[in-house]
């Protein structure tokens, strides 16, 4: 006789159970077996689903955004022109990038990409296209 995996056990609990019972526990949860031999694997899967079983998955829009993720069409590249001027404002302070040949100009000073302004003003490594929304 099968024994059957006890579904209401404590999620901090599921980290301590042997091996082959979290093994069992995945094939019952999930309908099939897997040849991980990674308890982590295990582990983050198995909790997961029992918290979906306990409180509910993923909306209907949620799991449609996720499934067709890969079929949304690529944004292209952002080409400026040399001459363009970029503005942000930034904690309190409004900052003029100049799209120069070869790279970009804020304040006299070249960079040679718009990530590298990006770090100059707030930092820390940031996407110049994200944080100067181009």
């Amino acid at each position: 006789m099968i024994e059957l995996p006890n579904l209401n056990i404590e999620l901090t609990e599921v980290a301590n159970l042997p091996f082959d019972k979290l093994k069992h526990m995945y094939v019952y949860l999930f309908n099939r077996n897997v040849n991980s031999s990674r308890r982590e694997f295990f582990i983050w899967r198995i909790t997961y689903r029992l918290q979906e079983l306990r409180f509910g998955g993923l909306d209907t829009k949620t799991k449609s955004i996720l499934e067709n993720l890969d079929k949304r069409p690529v944004k292209e590249e952002n080409n400026l022109p040399v001459g363009t001027e970029i503005t942000k404002k930034y904690k309190g302070e409004i900052y003029r990038v100049r799209i120069v040949a070869g790279g970009f100009e804020l304040k006299d000073e070249f960079y040679k990409s718009l990530s590298a302004v990006a770090f100059h003003i707030t930092g820390r490594k940031i996407s110049g296209k994200e944080f100067f929304g181009v």
